[in-house]
């Protein structure tokens, strides 16, 4: 693990330019802000250790794959929106979409198993991603995918029944 001190210089080493590369990557320069902190956050922590070769270089694949998991993490948060959604883009008022989300999460948590819901929960509110959520429950990361694949089916059963 790297002192304090050898973390700070290395920060104002690299940080703008791995500010540019998030930025580029995820389109946010406050989200770009957050990735890089959340890097050296971990370095400081001892969450990442930098090989004796090339430490620069980790720390680039470090914020890259960090950004792609942010990337996802979004990608898969539309496209669940998008398919239980009833058809496009709802024109309706928020409290008529908030009341049905209410309906779907109640729904949701009486009709799933517990496991299934709290997969659900896992990765919908709390934002986790496959590897996590495996490594919390202690089950692989197929089971994660089958498990949110059943929770999606159930609700789109109920809810969307024109899109099975």
């Amino acid at each position: 693990m790297l002192g304090k001190e050898e973390t700070e210089q290395l920060f104002r080493q690299q940080a703008e330019k791995m500010h540019r590369l998030a930025a580029t990557m995820l389109h946010d320069e406050e989200e770009a802000r957050d990735a890089v902190s959340e890097i050296f956050e971990r370095l400081s922590s001892g969450a990442i250790r930098l090989p004796q070769e090339k430490p620069e270089s980790y720390l680039y694949v470090c914020l890259r794959n960090l950004c792609l998991d942010q990337i996802r993490r979004l990608s898969l948060r539309e496209r669940m929106e998008r398919h239980l959604t009833m058809e496009g883009p709802s024109l309706t008022p928020i409290e008529t979409e908030q009341n049905l989300l209410i309906e779907m999460m109640e729904y949701a948590e009486e009709i799933m198993s517990p496991q299934t819901w709290r997969v659900f929960q896992m990765r919908f509110d709390e934002g986790l991603s496959y590897r996590h959520i495996s490594e919390q429950l202690g089950i692989s990361q197929v089971a994660v995918y089958k498990h949110l694949a059943q929770a999606l089916q159930l609700l789109r059963q109920q809810f969307n029944p024109k899109r099975r």
